[in-house]
C-alpha cells in the first residue's frame, strides 16, 4: 500500500520545492481536523526543500491536538494564539506579520473566518492578518449545511477582495455530528501549503524577497 504523504509530495514537489526556507505562520483553529496536524507536520519533515514553520493554536485548537506532539515534530515551541499568552506579548501580531513569508490558516473554522472576514482582532493572529501584506490562504472546515449560508458568502466575498487572500474550498467528508455526508472538511494540507507556494511565486521579484 502506497504511503499518502510519499504520494502528496511527489504530486506537488515542483511547486513545494518553492518553499525552501520560506517563513510560513501555520493557524490552527478549533476544528476536528486538527487532530491531524502532527501526521501533516511529518510531511513537511519529509520534504527534500521544506519550509520554515511556525504553528499557533487557538484554545480550542488544544482540545484537539496536543501540544507535546507538534512541539517535537515542529522542532520548536508551539504557540498559543492568545493576548494572555505571555511568551506572545501585547505585540506578537506586528511580531508575527514582519516574520511570516505567509500565512497558511488549516484548518479554518466558520468562527475564525467569520472574524478575519469583519476586520475583528480577538486573538494575535486576527490581528496579523489584518496588518499583513504577504499572502494568506484559508482552509475552511465548516459544519453541514454552512457552505450555502448567506454569511458564509458574504464572509467569502468580503476575504476574496482582498488581493493577497486565498480561500481554498472545503472538501466532502461523513459529519461526525449526524453521520452522514455532508460534512465539509478542510483541503488537504498539502494543497493549502501549495497554494502558499502558488500565491508567494506570483507575487513580484521585490515583494518574494523584501523580508
Amino acid at each position: 500500500m502506497s504511503d499518502p504523504t510519499e504520494n502528496a509530495a511527489s504530486e506537488f514537489a515542483e511547486i513545494l520545492a518553492t518553499l525552501e526556507g520560506r517563513r510560513v505562520v501555520v493557524v490552527v483553529t478549533g476544528s476536528l481536523s486538527a487532530a491531524y496536524l502532527p501526521y501533516w507536520l511529518g510531511f513537511v519533515n519529509r520534504l527534500p526543500h521544506p519550509p520554515q514553520l511556525r504553528v499557533r493554536l487557538t484554545r480550542t485548537a488544544t482540545s484537539m491536538v496536543g501540544t507535546a506532539a507538534v512541539t517535537a515534530l515542529l522542532g520548536r515551541p508551539t504557540e498559543l494564539d492568545s493576548w494572555d499568552d505571555a511568551a506572545s506579548g501585547s505585540t506578537a501580531h506586528v511580531e508575527l506579520a514582519e516574520w511570516a513569508d505567509a500565512f497558511l490558516v488549516h484548518p479554518c473554522t466558520f468562527s475564525y473566518l467569520g472574524r478575519v472576514a469583519n476586520g475583528l482582532a480577538d486573538t494575535p493572529t486576527q490581528l496579523a492578518l489584518q496588518c499583513t501584506t504577504s499572502p494568506v490562504v484559508l482552509c475552511p472546515a465548516l459544519p453541514p449545511g454552512t457552505l450555502d449560508a448567506p454569511a458564509y458568502k458574504e464572509h467569502l466575498e468580503r476575504l476574496t477582495g482582498r488581493p493577497d487572500v486565498t480561500v481554498l474550498d472545503p472538501g466532502t467528508g461523513v459529519s461526525t455530528a449526524t453521520g452522514r455526508r455532508e460534512g465539509l472538511p478542510p483541503a488537504p494540507f498539502p494543497v493549502g501549503l501549495a497554494s502558499v507556494a502558488t500565491a508567494l511565486t506570483s507575487k513580484s521579484p521585490r515583494e518574494a524577497t523584501d523580508d
